[in-house]
C-alpha cells in the first residue's frame, strides 16, 4: 500500500501548505477584515489543520499495515533502547540511541519502505552497544 499512504500523505501537505496561507492572508489582512470574517478564516484554518491530521493519520495507519510482519520486532528495539536508556551514563550514548529511534520514527511516519530495515537494524545495533558502567 505505498501508493495509498503516500496519496494520503501528500494529501496531508496539501491541507497544511493551504492552511498556512490562509494563515498568512488573514494576518496580512487582519485589519481589512471584520471580527466576523477573521473568526470565520480561523475556523477554516483549523478545520485544515484537522484534514491534514486525519490524512496524516491515515498514512501512518496505511504504513503500520504494510509493515504488520516488522512492528513486533520494531517494538522490541525499542523497548530495548527504552530500557538502555535508564541504564547509560553519557550524553553521546543516549544522544545516539534517540537519534536512531528519531529516524526510525519519522522512516515510519513517512513510509520510507527502503530505509525502515536499515533504521530498526541502526537502532538495534546502537542499543547494544556496550553500555557505561558505573566507575
Amino acid at each position: 500500500m505505498p501508493g495509498a499512504d503516500n496519496q494520503a500523505q501528500q494529501l496531508a501537505d496539501l491541507f497544511t501548505k493551504l492552511a498556512g496561507e490562509v494563515d498568512a492572508f488573514r494576518n496580512a489582512h487582519y485589519d481589512e477584515l471584520s471580527s466576523g470574517q477573521r473568526a470565520d478564516l480561523e475556523n477554516k484554518i483549523q478545520q485544515l489543520y484537522d484534514f491534514h491530521d486525519q490524512f496524516a493519520g491515515d498514512a501512518i495507519q496505511n504504513t503500520l499495515k504494510a509493515m504488520q510482519g516488522d512492528l513486533s520486532q520494531i517494538a522490541r528495539v525499542t523497548s530495548q533502547a527504552e530500557q538502555a536508556l535508564q541504564h547509560l551514563k553519557t550524553v553521546e550514548q543516549v544522544v545516539k540511541i534517540v537519534s536512531a529511534a528519531s529516524t526510525l520514527a519519522e522512516d515510519i511516519v513517512l513510509a520510507d519502505y527502503g530505509a525502515i530495515p536499515e533504521d530498526l537494524r541502526s537502532l538495534a545495533q546502537t542499543v547494544q552497544t556496550p553500555a557505561d558502567k558505573d566507575s
